[in-house]
């Protein structure tokens, strides 16, 4: 994850700067305040940043810095971290582009750069510039819309919520809990779910979606989930629904494929696994809908058997 500096972190940014920090980066600054410290299993592990301050950089565009301690490297988070921090820079509007200029030498730095989707844009004081566009938070394919949720949603969010939805996406007990909540709690009970899923967008590692169809908000929901433990780690697991009176119009299946490429450009994930009940024929419908191939079959604890299709993602250029 990505998170703001906190206190004692300009230390640990200072400490953890060695022969390479300073050969590409030179002597850093005493008191170090980037955007935000690389942490992984609660540790910081280095840093991310940008400005706009700099001469090369056009209207719109920001450049971006980062540094992972010696004992982390080799381990994707640079590529993540920058990753994550254009995500940032598309949900608040802060750049269209965003930039990394690299000395020639710095070979690990060019990895990160090509594997964190920028493209080759010249050379700037005899050093490779690269750039690449800030994605969108919001993607249509013309259909259909998937965006951040709101609280606005929460009539359609409770409408949502039958038998169907209960035997496929909920827990034991869901079901009588929901049925005994008067309409009030209910509409509470959804607006909470809502508010938390908008304030999750920004720093994963899930992102949920409501579905919008032409005119018609909130048709249904997409999500992914980089942090499953039913998926390799850093992979995305796919979870979707249609509300009832959306079903069959493959609106879901229109969703799934613009999730993927959310996944894609705002994330490191390679693969996204869609796991479906072996009885959820609407479900299976769509995962071989977007194309995602069967891979495995397994029963869990209750004895259902469950499906693993997986989808290889490829970022836009």
């Amino acid at each position: 994850m990505v998170r703001p500096p906190g206190k004692g972190d300009a230390a640990l940014l200072v400490a953890g700067r060695d022969q390479e920090f300073h050969r590409w980066l030179g002597p850093g600054s005493e008191c170090p305040d980037p955007t935000g410290c690389i942490v992984s299993e609660r540790h910081v592990v280095g840093w991310v940043d940008y400005d706009a301050g700099r001469l090369w950089l056009d209207d719109g565009a920001v450049n971006i810095g980062y540094n992972v301690f010696a004992a982390h490297r080799g381990h994707g988070y640079a590529t993540r971290a920058v990753r994550l921090l254009v995500h940032q820079l598309a949900l608040h509007g802060l750049a269209r582009t965003a930039t990394v200029l690299i000395h020639p030498d710095n070979r690990p730095s060019l990895a990160v750069a090509r594997q964190a989707g920028f493209k080759p844009a010249g050379l700037v004081d005899g050093h490779p510039f690269f750039a690449r566009p800030v994605p969108p938070v919001s993607y249509t394919d013309g259909v259909v819309t998937i965006r951040r949720q709101q609280p606005a949603d929460v009539e359609a969010e409770m409408s949502a919520k039958d038998a169907e939805l209960f035997r496929w996406l909920s827990l034991p007990g869901d079901e009588a809990r929901w049925t005994a909540m008067s309409p009030s709690q209910r509409r509470a009970q959804c607006r909470r779910l809502l508010l938390a899923s908008r304030a999750a967008f920004g720093a994963g590692p899930k992102w949920a979606f409501s579905v919008d169809a032409g005119d018609t908000p909130h048709v249904g929901y997409v999500e992914c989930d980089l942090a499953s433990s039913l998926v390799p780690a850093g992979q995305a697991n796919i979870s979707y629904a249609a509300h009832p009176a959306h079903r069959g119009r493959g609106h879901v299946s229109r969703a799934v494929r613009l999730i993927t490429r959310f996944v894609a450009d705002h994330t490191g994930a390679q693969e996204a696994h869609i796991l479906v009940d072996a009885d959820n024929l609407a479900s299976l419908r769509v995962a071989r809908a977007v194309g995602a191939a069967e891979t495995t079959r397994w029963a869990d604890e209750s004895g259902r058997v469950l499906i693993r299709h997986v989808l290889t993602l490829t970022a836009a250029d």
